[in-house]
């Protein structure tokens, strides 16, 4: 007997799970701001790859580096035109501002081995503004996340409270 409590809960669990698995993918694919978190994901990876660019020494590391640069920029610029919250566009402005007064210490990195500590620690605090703004979205999409559940809540409750036709009895008396 035990062991078939046991065994109901864990299934009830794993369902469970699932089931706010499929939830969440569910309204992770209809979050309006879906694209534009992605990006900011991919900001990170793409300041990674600089760093390892930087860090390797072969040669056409300034072709790579320059590729990956406008990649950034690119995203950044993307980013910035569509992004409508106020405090994400802010954090996506201050990363650009950021980006534009640093990012002339990568390309002395790679022409130079001196200037690479400089270089990573510039790729540290892009890297410290990308994850608030990978954060940011975060937080966005749990507030959209809850919204969503409590308006699923609202209607369903209003759709069970709702008067259908009234139905009348007609009872017979003799």
């Amino acid at each position: 007997m035990k062991n078939i409590k046991l065994f109901v809960a864990m299934v009830l669990l794993i369902t469970s799970t699932f089931t706010a698995f499929a939830n969440d993918y569910a309204l992770l694919d209809t979050y309006p701001l879906l694209d534009e978190m992605k990006s900011a994901k991919k900001q990170q990876t793409l300041l990674n790859n600089i760093k390892s660019t930087i860090v390797e020494h072969k040669y056409n590391r300034q072709d790579q580096l320059t590729h990956l640069k406008a990649q950034f920029s690119t995203a950044l610029t993307s980013l910035s035109k569509s992004t409508k919250v106020t405090i994400i566009k802010d954090k996506i402005e201050e990363l650009k501002l950021q980006w534009k007064q640093d990012n002339h210490a990568l390309d002395a990195a790679i022409n130079n081995k001196m200037y690479e500590e400089e270089a990573f620690k510039t790729i540290k605090e892009l890297s410290k503004t990308v994850n608030e703004l990978n954060t940011l979205y975060t937080q966005s999409y749990a507030r959209y996340k809850q919204n969503s559940i409590m308006k699923s809540l609202v209607s369903s409750y209003m759709k069970a409270q709702e008067v259908s036709e009234p139905r009348y009895a007609l009872n017979t008396v003799n």
